[in-house]
């Protein structure tokens, strides 16, 4: 199968055509899904830490690269940062908690998933509520987190950047 792509400003090849896997955290239907779109052709896969189905998604990837049954190259993984790590001392954590879930050293096109930052738990990426409501994280400023993100970029651990859910 041959998927069309467009070129993105890094000079990347995104795939128009790829599983998402929002709403999939049963492990043996994403397991089952995963292996029969990369069987057939997908290369493109979006997940977020948000789905809580990174690991899942890194065990098949981990099982097809070292198996030689596709290369880490011909892959291209989309994933997003949480809404309660928009903090520049979150994001590095955040991000190689992903990398660890999804067995990979790089992703390709990394997003930030909501543009209204929030406060975590101590210790975890789980919202802080008070009152049974979000708490607004009124510090950090999308430009901080931004430039977070520009340095894993620089790092070579994200390859692309933008924004996901942001109206203008």
């Amino acid at each position: 199968m041959t998927v069309e792509t467009v070129p993105l400003n890094t000079g990347a090849q995104l795939p128009l055509f790829g599983l998402g896997t929002w709403q999939v955290k049963d492990e043996t239907e994403l397991t089952v899904a995963l292996r029969a779109a990369l069987d057939n052709g997908y290369r493109l896969i979006d997940t977020a830490h948000l789905y809580q189905n990174e690991h899942i998604i890194g065990d098949v990837l981990h099982e097809y690269i070292s198996s030689g049954k596709i290369k880490r190259e011909e892959l291209f993984i989309t994933s997003k940062l949480p809404f309660v790590a928009h903090a520049p001392e979150d994001v590095p954590k955040c991000v190689e908690s992903q990398l660890k879930a999804l067995k990979l050293d790089y992703i390709d096109l990394y997003l930030i998933h909501c543009p209204c930052p929030f406060k975590h738990q101590e210790g975890s990426f789980l919202p802080l509520l008070e009152n049974g409501k979000l708490v607004f994280d009124e510090q950090t400023s999308h430009i901080d987190t931004w430039k977070a993100l520009e340095k894993l970029y620089h790092e070579k651990k994200l390859r692309a950047l933008g924004v996901s859910n942001f109206s203008g």
